[in-house]
């Protein structure tokens, strides 16, 4: 699988989005475990909101068998989410499959973490991955971000950079390399993540360094 060529180097890329359309640029679709395939780039995982204690171990058989598919790119979204019903324990747990499942096919890790991330550093830490782990769609400040960047742990913005003041200040000021962009269940075009991306940051251009991610394949 190749996600770059000649023919898609200035596209824009959206890293995370669960849009029915592309617009013509390089997306990796969010898929669910029992959702239709559809053509082009995915994502596949347990989102910590749709499982439950009776079916999720029947959601993972799916995912393993999901990833081997050529146009898997990634493994998510999957993570911790204190909001939810579910016990933190159980989420880990199956979140820590998600790791060991990226590491074996080397394919980046979609995280969705929600007041968790003492604990998402200390898997990260404890396992210390080869992958990319990257932490979709970021809207905390800049002492989160840094703690986050400092454990190698990448940052995506949607569309909380349009309106956010206090997110707008974080990408500002974090290193290059260390973030993406996505569109989520926003039904933004990409296109206007990036604009403001660009304004924000002072660039001509925004390119991201693919194999370093380990998306290109």
């Amino acid at each position: 699988m190749e996600l770059l060529n000649s023919k898609t180097l200035n596209l824009l890329f959206d890293i995370h989005t669960h849009n029915e359309s592309s617009s013509g640029n390089i997306v990796i679709r969010n898929e669910f475990p029992f959702s239709i395939n559809k053509e082009g780039f995915f994502s596949v995982g347990i989102h910590p909101w749709y499982f439950s204690e009776d079916d999720w171990q029947s959601q993972w058989e799916t995912v393993t068998k999901k990833v081997k598919y050529e146009h898997c790119a990634a493994i998510g979204e999957c993570g911790l989410d204190r909001n939810v019903k579910y016990p933190l324990s159980l989420q880990q747990t199956i979140f820590e499959r998600h790791i060991f499942l990226s590491e074996e096919v080397k394919k980046p890790l979609i995280i969705h973490c929600v007041k968790a991330y003492s604990e998402l550093i200390s898997l990260k830490k404890k396992y210390q991955p080869q992958q990319a782990w990257i932490l979709h769609g970021f809207n905390k400040n800049q002492a989160v971000a840094t703690t986050l960047i400092n454990e190698n742990i990448k940052l995506s913005f949607g569309k909380s950079l349009l309106t956010n003041i206090t997110v707008q200040e974080v990408f500002k000021s974090i290193p290059e390399g260390s973030y993406f962009l996505e569109t989520d269940d926003s039904g933004l075009d990409i296109a206007e993540i990036y604009q403001k991306a660009k304004q924000l940051r002072g660039l001509v251009q925004i390119q991201f360094d693919y194999p370093k991610i380990g998306i290109m394949m």
